[in-house]
């Protein structure tokens, strides 16, 4: 009994390991590292199209198409606030990141590389779309989208709910709301607006 309760200790300690630097560089890596890689494929398929078609508005499909100018309003104004809830979100979790479980970084940081491992691939299958429209293409895009999707609503709900609550308390209000809320509005662009929305136009 005496063993077993002292392995039931050494694992609740184990659990409570707080991250340190850890967190921090876990954040930055893949935060910032891995993020700026994707952002890299944007611009890499954007001078591609340019050079190729003089724009990149293939990559609107449909939603360019006269009659949807609203439509495509309001997904330029999705990215615009996605974009800028990104930057309180990074904020946010090299915030907490440090004081967090080992296990939770892994969560929220494993979960962001998910999403920007298999959003890598969403460009260049769309400039290989739009060169040869093919089936098996435009399916791949579609499943990627979804994997990439479900990728980021896991980050944000750990982002949310996976912190523990005396943690939340010690940032403070005008962080913890910005950054829970940037957190929100990417996640939820990128689930409904990329992955949901999009996908018929294009085809």
């Amino acid at each position: 009994m005496s063993d077993q309760c002292l392995q039931r200790l050494m694992h609740s300690d184990a659990e409570d390991e707080k991250a340190g630097s850890y967190g921090t560089y876990s954040v930055v890596v893949v935060y910032c590292g891995v993020g700026l890689l994707l952002v890299a494929t944007y611009v890499w398929g954007v001078v591609t199209l340019f050079e190729k078609h003089g724009d990149a508005m293939q990559l609107w499909g449909h939603i360019g198409d006269p009659g949807n100018e609203w439509l495509l309003k309001t997904y330029y104004a999705s990215i615009l606030a996605a974009t800028i809830g990104f930057f309180p979100s990074l904020c946010y979790a090299l915030t907490i990141a440090p004081r967090l479980p080992k296990s939770t970084v892994n969560l929220i940081c494993g979960s962001l590389l998910g999403f920007y491992v298999t959003e890598l691939f969403w460009m260049p299958m769309c400039v290989a779309y739009i060169e040869q429209p093919r089936a098996a293409v435009y399916v791949a895009i579609r499943l990627q989208l979804v994997a990439s999707g479900s990728c980021v609503l896991l980050w944000a709900w750990a982002k949310f709910f996976a912190v523990p609550a005396h943690i939340v308390q010690e940032v403070s209000p005008c962080l913890r709301v910005s950054g829970l809320l940037g957190t929100l509005v990417f996640a939820l662009h990128c689930a409904i607006m990329d992955a949901t929305i999009w996908p018929p136009f294009f085809r």
